[in-house]
């Protein structure tokens, strides 16, 4: 895995253009998707779907990651002398990825009520994470790890949801 996040990082600072839409997808395409599907929701006059969303998020970044960063805690790659950093370091653990465990719970509880939303929201989130290793901040490993806490997260959530008929 450290041979992806080098293959991957190599290439930060090489072209502004590429850092630029790295760090954006990095720091702000999270905030776009929620306000993005915050206005499918006032559109269509349902808000229920982004609420869930929002919860399966939140769940999957507030209990499943606390719950593995209570048992393991990874060191960032921004530590090491050869990787580059283009944004701020999170203090928490590196593994998993809190914003890509939010983006992929919020996108994987997405897709079981809307396939097609929920793949372009999954796709964003592809763009999320693996923008947070091109800007050094998380091993790749990170962010299959918030990949797979957002699919738990999303599965909880969605099952939670018919089991109490909301």
């Amino acid at each position: 895995m450290f041979s992806v996040f080098k293959d991957i990082n190599r290439f930060a600072g090489k072209w502004k253009w590429l850092d630029s839409l790295a760090i954006f997808c990095a720091r702000y395409l999270i905030y776009l998707m929620v306000v993005f599907l915050f206005f499918i929701g006032v559109i269509q006059n349902s808000l229920r779907l982004f609420i869930y969303c929002l919860i399966s998020g939140l769940f999957s970044v507030f209990v499943i990651n606390k719950i593995i960063y209570f048992f393991y805690k990874e060191h960032r790659p921004a530590e090491l002398r050869s990787s580059k950093v283009l944004i701020p370091v999170p203090g928490n653990p590196s593994f998993p990825s809190s914003h890509a465990s939010f983006v992929f719970g919020f996108s994987f509880l997405l897709s079981f009520y809307n396939l097609k939303l929920g793949i372009i929201f999954l796709i964003c989130s592809l763009f999320v994470g693996l923008a947070r290793v091109f800007c050094g901040v998380h091993w790749f490993r990170d962010i299959v790890g918030g990949i797979f806490a957002g699919l738990l997260s999303g599965t909880i959530i969605y099952y939670l949801l018919i089991y109490l008929k909301i």
